[in-house]
């Protein structure tokens, strides 16, 4: 059926915003924090530093946010393996590593992990 000028039923609310991305938080893991949900979207870019990866994902507990790839996570973006519509598990680990730079230096940090369904 149509009509000359369609309104949303009772209980429906009319989307109004200029910027569909504003309310879109974006996180950052910190040790033992996981982000488990559906790939909305994915961006990649190339920076400074080389290509980055931007995902967009419904989290069981957070809702809708911003991810931006690290560790395997980034490894999985570049070798093509994370798909929008699709779930996705990311975890920070609690136990720290230290990477050894070419220049002598160290750097620690707590890496980043990735899953997908239907593993054994």
């Amino acid at each position: 059926m149509s009509t000359e000028n369609p309104t949303p039923p009772d209980g429906y609310e009319r989307f109004e915003s200029n910027d569909p991305d504003s309310d879109v938080p974006t996180v950052e893991l910190g040790p033992g924090d996981v982000l488990e949900g559906l790939v909305l979207d994915f961006t990649e870019g190339e920076g400074e530093y080389g290509p980055w990866y931007r995902l967009k994902i419904k989290d069981e507990n957070r809702g809708v946010v911003r991810y931006f790839a690290k560790d395997e996570v980034k490894r999985a973006a570049a070798q093509d393996r994370i798909e929008v519509g699709e779930p996705i598990w990311v975890a920070m680990k609690t136990d720290e590593v230290t990477l050894e730079r070419e220049d002598g230096s160290t750097h620690e940090y707590n890496p980043t992990t990735v899953a997908f369904p239907g593993g054994s």
